[in-house]
């Protein structure tokens, strides 16, 4: 007897496509056969005729119930996680929070526990915040954190004491002894990467010019201040050995530094954010445009048909959401460029503005959409293959993508605790229709039809390159 039959469906992972039935016991896949092939009883069956049965969608970048500044605290992971599966994700990883000599062993575990308590709709991972001076003894902690289960630790070259995100900023010195620990006991460091020296000239510089609005927060952060911290962060990475992961790159000049980086065989590793895909630097002149923003800041319409182009060629591996939903008023709050607070509601809408923008538009294939939401982040952050890819004996985390269908985003009809999306009105081709975490349904046809309360935090195991 099976728990879950889904019939009918074409199966994708980053390999290929096939038409296949899938079979679910106990939380695995358990059969793939030919359509039609799968007589064994089912307790529940999933018609997908004419619809692509995908991995489900691990978000690998995500911040809940954090609050850096009294304007930038982020919705729960209760709030977050109904949100992430009614939009095809069925594992999120967030951030643990360590800071100086604090230990970075009971910050995990403190999340840990936090996230436990919550009792979130779907399954979570956990990188780990480094922040400001982080001491030797701290370092020393690393391998205990890893051997917990937490495998990436994330860490700063910009946001000074006072900043519109908090004290985050870790000096290149305390960076490199990171990631010389992280390389020993086999992590990978992720990095937000400005040059924080080169945002202050430019600061500078636009309070002289009274060019201070928030409206101008691109020019404080052009995309050479990007690039100049990536190209350190690579050499620190080519020298240690340590893979490095850079998140939310934004800039054509820092795709074209990560791939350069690539051809000499530097294990380092991009992301970019569906809202950077959606949204340029001329956003921000509308009324309200510092909604659009986030950290780093839009970029250029040159700079995204880039950002799209790397992903088609693989010189970025995953597609996250950087999802931290705070209020509209306090998004609005920073009036000047250093104050702006960043963050923004995404992690419903990744999937379907991805697929729509991406596969609907010819840009991605379906197989590199899987491997951008799904397979890439699995392997990168040691969740393979338990999770990112349907096989016999992974996780039965599987989503449903009408590729045919037409649909306006609403707010009114969204699921964070959030009352603005910058997708409010926009309209895709493509959808989610079906949601299932281990074999249970949660979300069919825009309706909560399964339990809640069922997600489990996922240790990482040994962390790989996307194939």
């Amino acid at each position: 007897m099976l728990d879950l039959v889904v019939t009918g469906g074409t199966v994708v992972t980053a390999a290929g496509r096939f038409r296949a039935d899938v079979g679910v016991r106990d939380g695995r896949v358990v059969l793939l056969s030919a359509p039609g092939a799968l007589t064994e009883d089912a307790t529940k069956r999933l018609d997908a005729s004419g619809k692509f049965v995908v991995p489900g969608g691990i978000d690998s970048h995500v911040h809940f119930n954090l609050g850096v500044t009294e304007a930038m605290r982020a919705q729960s992971a209760l709030d977050g996680s109904r949100a992430a599966a009614y939009g095809g994700t069925t594992t999120f990883i967030d951030f643990g929070f360590q800071a100086g000599a604090g230990s970075p062993v009971e910050a995990a575990s403190a999340k840990i526990k936090e996230l436990g308590d919550q009792q979130p709709h779907v399954d979570y991972a956990l990188h780990l915040m480094l922040t400001q001076n982080v001491t030797d003894a701290a370092m020393g902690e690393l391998p205990e954190v890893i051997s917990g289960g937490i495998a990436s630790f994330k860490m700063f070259t910009t946001f000074a004491e006072g900043s519109a995100s908090g004290n985050l900023l870790s000096d290149d010195g305390v960076i490199w002894g990171v990631m010389n620990a992280a390389e020993r006991a086999g992590g990978v460091l992720m990095v937000h990467a400005e040059d924080n020296c080169i945002i202050n000239f430019n600061t500078r510089r636009l309070y002289a010019e009274g060019r201070e609005a928030g409206r101008n927060i691109a020019l404080a952060r052009p995309p050479l201040a990007e690039e100049a911290a990536i190209r350190r962060m690579i050499l620190l990475a080519e020298r240690s050995g340590c893979p490095l992961y850079v998140v939310h790159v934004s800039s054509e000049s820092g795709a074209a530094a990560i791939a350069e980086a690539r051809s000499r065989r530097v294990p380092v590793f991009g992301e970019v954010l569906h809202n950077y895909l959606a949204f340029t630097s001329e956003d921000y002149a509308k009324p309200d445009g510092t909604l659009y923003h986030n950290y780093p800041p839009l970029k250029s319409p040159a700079d995204q048909d880039a950002l799209w182009s790397a992903i088609a060629l693989g010189d970025l591996d995953t597609v996250a959401s950087d999802d931290f939903t705070i209020p509209r008023s306090s998004k609005l709050s920073g009036l000047v460029v250093d104050n702006v607070p960043g963050g923004h509601n995404g992690i419903e809408t990744r999937m379907d503005v991805l697929f729509s923008e991406g596969v609907a538009k010819n840009r991605l294939t379906v197989e590199q959409f899987v491997k951008l939401t799904a397979e890439a982040p699995a392997r990168l952050f040691g969740l393979y293959p338990r999770k990112g890819v349907i096989a016999v004996g992974s996780d039965a985390d599987l989503v449903l993508i009408d590729p045919a269908a037409r649909h306006t985003i609403r707010l009114d009809e969204l699921h964070s605790a959030c009352d603005y999306s910058l997708w409010d009105g926009w309209e895709l081709t493509g959808r989610v229709t079906a949601t299932v975490l281990r074999g249970q349904v949660l979300v069919e046809d825009g309706n909560w039809v399964g339990p809640r309360h069922t997600g489990g935090f996922v240790p990482a195991g040994s962390v790989s390159e996307p194939g």
